[in-house]
């Protein structure tokens, strides 16, 4: 891992944009299971937004330079799905439905927007976000974005086992991005993991601060199992998992 990172500090050029934390600050974002990313400071973070469209529309418009691709502007309705999902006023447009929109067209811009159906999930950034990274010649990605606008949240789950156990199944399966994962299921009323807030289909993504990215069945089981009467558990539910993967 020190050697991509490496490779990308090498791989910027002239200037780099680095997001640091103290080490007592790291340890304790790791053993909560936080996502590193999300801890940058967010006035110099993109957003990534899901708006829903109502009778008006998606409650903003595009507009650009004529003739030119990639440079698009939102105007955002007051109070509309727009703005209510968190779209600045003004912001500009960098990714539709997790696709850059650099190459784009106005004409294309259109017409994604209408193939996306009564939902779009939008990468934009305020004019000062976007002046910070382009004077640093750094690329604005949805990696960067701030998330905590969008309807699918991570769930943390932390149980206590009772005399029938937590009251759950885990089962490996494939998953909407590929390869396979480890999914609960079997969520037993009235037992701890239905008590946590457990839910058929959640996808599990940690074990008690620690990914399971790489694991096995056998060895997940063997995490969980690791705490003889406790475990916290990192999910998310089917419909944000597949989001997720479909913004990258």
């Amino acid at each position: 891992e020190s050697f991509q990172v490496v490779q990308k500090i090498k791989a910027s050029g002239n200037q780099v944009l680095l997001a640091v934390l103290d080490s007592s600050s790291y340890e304790a974002a790791k053993a909560l299971g936080r996502d590193l990313s999300q801890m940058l400071p967010a006035d110099i973070r993109p957003r990534l937004c899901h708006v829903t469209r109502d009778k008006s529309g998606f409650g903003f418009s595009v507009s650009g330079p004529e003739g030119m691709k990639g440079i698009f502007q939102l105007s955002v309705q007051p109070d509309g799905p727009a703005e209510r999902a968190g779209v600045p006023p003004g912001s500009w447009l960098l990714e539709l439905n997790g696709a850059s929109v650099r190459s784009y067209s106005h004409a294309q811009v259109s017409r994604k927007l209408k193939q996306s159906g009564s939902e779009v999930t939008l990468l934009v950034a305020s004019s000062a976000v976007e002046e910070f990274y382009r004077l640093r010649g750094l690329r604005l990605t949805a990696a960067l974005a701030d998330t905590s606008w969008l309807p699918f949240k991570v769930r943390e789950l932390h149980m206590v086992k009772g005399p029938d156990g937590y009251g759950f199944l885990l089962k490996e399966d494939d998953c909407s991005s590929g390869g396979t994962g480890q999914f609960l299921w079997d969520v037993d009323a009235g037992l701890p993991a239905e008590q946590a807030g457990m839910k058929e289909g959640d996808r599990l993504l940690a074990v008690n601060g620690e990914s399971i990215e790489g694991l096995d069945h056998q060895q997940t089981v063997l995490r969980i199992r690791a705490h003889d009467d406790q475990v916290t558990l990192l999910v998310i539910d089917p419909a944000g998992d597949a989001f997720y993967h479909s913004v990258g």
